[in-house]
């Protein structure tokens, strides 16, 4: 279900559509359009796709269900500088979190549907200890079952599956420059005018 609703998702954000046969007896066929395209890739795509992947030191938390996944996740956030801390869903994620005792988690990436407690849940129960921690829900599921799950809403990231490593790292990156703490702003506010000032 879950690998047909991303295959759904990547088709649909293309401009395609998938057609389905299905006789008993005989199986089920699939077939996917996809509309012709004659014109070359934009330039400036390529260029944001070409350019360095940021990288970074946080500690951040990974919650997926499902265990390639995960994997490939964490190792690719590795990879980028990041300490990453795995979870296997929401209720995993509250221990973890809990048991930590390193540099504080910074962000999660969590999935959207997962057992036991989805990612919604855990990220309210997560913010009620820990208030500026950044979020950043991702899933392969298509937009009426995340609206169901009420992810989307506005000022909530969200990241659409499949997601290559890079679009991953430049996402994260990008939360926790625009996420800084406001106590850090201010710090960093007085910081600025002591040093004018000097």
């Amino acid at each position: 279900g879950l690998g047909l609703a991303t295959c759904q998702t990547i088709v649909q954000q293309s401009g395609g559509h998938i057609g389905i046969y299905s006789e008993v007896g005989r199986g089920t066929t699939f077939k996917v359009y996809f509309p012709r395209v004659d014109q070359p890739l934009d330039a400036a795509a390529q260029a944001i796709n070409a350019g360095p992947v940021p990288r970074g030191t946080e500690t951040l938390l990974v919650v997926e269900d499902e265990p390639p996944l995960r994997y490939l996740t964490c190792r690719a956030l590795n990879a980028q500088g990041y300490e990453v801390l795995p979870a296997s869903n929401g209720q995993d994620a509250l221990r973890v979190a809990r048991e930590h005792k390193g540099a504080p988690i910074r962000l999660v990436v969590t999935d959207v549907i997962m057992p036991l407690m989805g990612g919604k849940v855990m990220a309210e129960g997560l913010k009620t200890t820990y208030p500026d921690l950044e979020i950043l829900f991702t899933s392969g599921y298509t937009d009426g079952a995340i609206t169901h799950h009420g992810v989307l809403e506005a000022g909530v990231e969200f990241l659409p599956k499949p997601y290559t490593p890079a679009i991953l790292a430049r996402k994260v990156r990008e939360l926790l420059d625009n996420g800084i703490a406001p106590h850090h702003k201010a710090e960093k506010a007085t910081r600025g005018a002591y040093l004018t000032a000097a």
